[in-house]
This record gives C-alpha cells, sequence and structure tokens, in this order.
C-alpha cells in the first residue's frame, strides 16, 4: 500500500502572479488522486510540531517565518522565494506530512510514501530560506526517523536538477545519513561540486554527482545503476528518503536537462530495487517541477512504479563524468561499471 499526502490546502501557500512555484502545481498533481485506487492510502496532511521543526533550523529562524502570517502584503525573503499569509501554516504541513509518511513506513503500515506538498524544503538551511524553501522537510524527517522513530541510518536521494545545498549541510559531518544527489552543475545555487563529499566523520557520505546540461534517461540510468545502487547496498539504510524534484525534464522551463517522464520512472525503479536489497523504506517528498504536465505525467509514472508497476526498460548510457564519479566515490565505495 502506497501512503499519498495530496491536499488542496498546499495551494494555499501563495507565491503571486507568475512565480514558478506555484500553487497550480499541486492542483494538476491533486488530479491524480481524485479516483478511489485500491494501491494507494490517501493520508491526511498533519502540521509538524516546532519540536521537529527545531531538529533541523534555529528557533529565531522559525519565529521570522512565523511573523510573516502577521501581514496581508507578500514577504520577500530572498530574491527567488516569498511569502504570504498562509506560508508558515503551510509550510508546517508539508514537513509535518512528510514525517507522518515517514512513521507509516518505518512502521510497515504503507510500503512507501509520497508526500505532494508546497513549499519544497532541500535549499532551506538551518537559519535561512532559499530557493523557494522555506523549512526542509526531507532533512527535518530524516532527523526526525534517527532521532525517535528507531533509524539508525538514513539514505537521502535528490534528483532535482538543482543541488539541495540546505540537505547536504545539515548532514555533512554525519555518518548516520548518507547524501546522494545527481543535479545540473554549474547550476544554481553553485553547491554540489564532486569535490564535496563530507567532513569529520561524514567524510564519504556526501556523494555529488555534477553534470552539465543535456543529459538523456541513460545517462542518469548509469548514475543510479552504477553509483547508487552500490552504495546503498554497502551503507544499508533503515529508510530512504527521496527529494523528487522533476525539473530535470526536458520539458521544464527552468533546467537544462533532458529526462523524460519513462526516464523518472526507471531511476525509481534502480532506487526501489536498492530498497528491497536493503530491507529500507522509500518516502518521497516532492521538490522541483514547473511545467504543470511534465510534472504531473513524471509523478504519475513514479506513482505506478511503486505500487509496483514494471518500469520502462531504459539502457543506461556510459560518459565520461561517470568515470570521475566512479573515481572520487569509489575512494570509500565499492563501485566498478558492472
Amino acid at each position: 500500500m502506497i501512503g499519498v499526502v495530496s491536499d488542496p490546502r498546499f495551494m494555499d501557500h501563495d507565491t503571486g502572479g507568475y512565480h514558478p512555484e506555484s500553487p497550480m502545481r499541486i492542483q494538476y498533481l491533486h488530479t491524480l488522486f481524485t479516483r478511489p485506487d485500491s494501491g494507494i492510502m490517501l493520508t491526511e496532511p498533519v502540521c509538524s510540531t516546532i519540536e521537529d521543526i527545531l531538529l533541523n533550523h534555529g528557533r529565531s529562524y522559525i519565529d521570522s517565518i512565523a511573523r510573516t502570517a502577521d501581514s496581508d502584503a507578500y514577504t520577500d525573503l530572498d530574491p527567488d522565494t516569498t511569502c504570504s499569509r498562509d506560508s508558515y501554516i503551510v509550510s508546517l504541513l508539508a514537513a509535518g506530512s512528510v514525517v507522518r509518511l515517514t512513521e507509516m513506513a518505518l512502521d510497515h503500515r504503507i510500503s512507501a510514501g509520497f508526500a505532494c506538498v508546497r513549499p519544497p524544503g532541500h535549499h532551506a538551511r538551518k537559519d535561512q530560506a532559499m530557493g523557494f524553501c522555506l523549512f526542509n522537510n526531507v532533512a527535518i524527517a530524516a532527523h526526525k526517523a534517527i532521532h525517535s522513530l528507531g533509524a539508525e541510518k538514513v539514505a537521502i536521494v535528490d534528483f532535482d536538477v538543482h543541488h539541495g545545498n540546505g540537505t547536504q549541510e545539515s548532514f555533512y559531518s554525519d555518518s548516520r545519513v548518507l547524501y546522494f544527489s545527481t543535479h545540473q552543475y554549474p547550476f544554481y545555487p553553485g553547491t554540489g561540486a564532486l569535490s564535496e563529499t563530507g567532513a569529520g566523520q561524514g567524510a564519504g557520505y556526501t556523494l555529488n554527482c555534477p553534470m552539465r546540461g543535456g543529459k538523456r534517461d541513460g545517462h542518469y540510468l548509469a548514475v543510479f545503476r552504477y553509483i547508487l545502487q552500490p552504495v546503498i547496498e554497502s551503507f544499508e539504510p533503515d529508510l530512504i528518503l527521496v527529494s523528487a524534484g522533476f525539473d530535470a525534464h526536458a520539458m521544464d522551463p527552468i533546467g537544462g536537462m533532458q529526462l523524460s517522464s519513462n526516464g523518472f520512472a526507471a531511476i525509481a525503479a534502480v532506487i526501489q530495487e536498492a530498497a528491497r536489497d536493503a530491507g529500507a523504506p522509500v518516502v518521497y517528498s516532492l521538490e522541483g517541477g514547473y511545467n504543470l504536465a511534465a510534472l504531473k505525467d513524471s509523478a504519475s509514472r513514479v506513482i505506478h512504479v511503486l505500487k509496483g508497476e514494471p518500469a520502462p526498460d531504459i539502457e543506461p548510457l556510459a560518459f565520461p563524468e561517470l568515470e570521475n564519479f566512479i573515481r572520487i566515490h569509489g575512494s570509500m565505495w565499492p563501485l566498478t561499471l558492472r
């Protein structure tokens, strides 16, 4: 049974007239769940507690976001990130819903989860909103899983076209949380170089796979098959959280990659295979994706894979950057082109 959070309340975060991270993203996704489906358990969104938000963010920062609810005007937190009167409560709902699905997955009430939430989260730093993100939903869920839900190790997989700088910072020195990211590079936010591999006890547990624009389905499949899958096999996480950004789609107006909707389904299949081998549940949290039709189609195909339907057969394609990924990350993990 797949647990899904999808609710029109996530449209209440108003970003203004022409902002790409618009409420319409939820409207398009919510149409996927308007008919009963025996394989899907629709789950009500729930507000995060402040204590859970504090696992990843500072008190003064949380208070600054809360104060935006006192104004009827838009509050610009940075050139890209806007709050409206309802944004604070919607952000609590987003973080709380990812935590709720995580708890259900670790309790074996669901086999996998998909949180259709906004605002997204992976750029949110401890004390700074950026890149459309207010609270880091996936990072909060990872902290919660380790602190009170019984998980000892968590893997975070981020396939958004942008690097999740906030998530990386949260766990850069922590060997309990592995962070794996495929992203366009150089690109916003400027982080995610191959050399960024963690520090202290977390050395080697950050795996960045930065790629130049134009990469297609087969290139992505090679990275997930030859890098992520053996790393998950070695790391043996108790939980896999996925920052599911669909802005690497060829139709996306912001990104510069050439993934298809089938490509995202094939990526999801590799993640599921790795998760089954590790005995770990998988919970997805929506990040980017700004072409509405591509977003809906891609998310739909991923959910079909989570329900156990066959994924498209896409052949992995080797490319020069892949050899660099294996060279750098292979110093700690058993990586080969197999």
